[in-house]
């Protein structure tokens, strides 16, 4: 006999549609002026989990996270 998971297990929120987490005041650039460039680095992989899954939970996306942050350590953010 197969055991099936109920609806809304882990994965529920990483098939939930993109818009329900969009930043769609800013769309995600940190000052709402519309442009945006790319960025690229690396971090460890158990950092970007714990990341995700901080988002999840808050309802906002890893990149919202990490601008915010950026702002806050330059002081930007008051």
């Amino acid at each position: 006999m197969a055991i099936r998971k109920p609806n809304g297990g882990a994965n529920a929120a990483s098939t939930a549609p993109l818009t329900s987490v969009q930043d769609t005041r800013s769309r995600g650039n940190g000052n709402g002026n519309g442009e945006r460039v790319l960025m690229s680095f690396k971090i460890p992989s158990d950092l970007k989990m714990m990341l995700q899954e901080n988002a999840r939970e808050r309802g906002t996306t890893a990149s919202r996270i990490i601008i915010d942050g950026i702002r806050h350590e330059l002081g930007l953010d008051g």
